[in-house]
């Protein structure tokens, strides 16, 4: 087995193992939380109680109506820091991408197309926006675009501005 820099080493802390030491390998789940201020990094399980991402959309985000705060949790690790849902995109390219903003709209059947407004590389200066969708709990739409007609891009901004600081958007 290899050993490697703590800094290089692709892991998750677990709330439930965390003894101060980190692992010599892991494996990096697709979607994690990161905390901003120490860096570590968390499985949704353990900070948040969900499986995982598409879990967590349907389980908190969605029936609070794609509340935002539910996206900033406080770093158990270092109590400093704020954590937020992190992942790396495009897989070439290994862009660090943190969520800042996620909206969705309906019907909540199984199909859930979303805009996720993220923050690269931690420059907090630069945005993008992210057009995502899930079917049912399946992760596989978070890899491709979601398709949206003019009247339901409309609904979206509006839904943006309703559940985010960014009134004005999209000007």
């Amino acid at each position: 087995m290899t050993s490697y820099p703590r800094e290089h080493q692709e892991v998750l802390v677990s709330k439930s193992n965390f003894n101060g030491t980190f692992p010599q390998e892991g494996t990096m789940a697709s979607y994690w939380w990161e905390c901003s201020h120490c860096g570590s990094r968390f499985e949704f399980k353990d900070v948040c109680e969900s499986r995982g991402i598409t879990h967590y959309i349907w389980d908190v985000l969605i029936p609070s109506g794609w509340e935002q705060s539910h996206l900033i949790k406080t770093c158990f690790q270092c109590n400093n820091g704020d954590m937020g849902i992190t992942y790396v995109f495009p897989q070439a390219d290994q862009t660090h991408i943190r969520v800042k903003h996620i909206v969705g709209i309906g019907p909540f059947d199984k199909y859930v197309p979303m805009m996720w407004e993220t923050i690269p590389d931690g420059n907090n200066e630069e945005t993008w926006i992210d057009f995502k969708y899930i079917n049912g709990r399946n992760m596989w739409g978070l890899n491709k675009p979601a398709v949206f007609s003019k009247e339901d891009i409309k609904k979206l901004f509006q839904l943006y501005r309703n559940r985010t600081p960014d009134k004005n958007f999209p000007l």
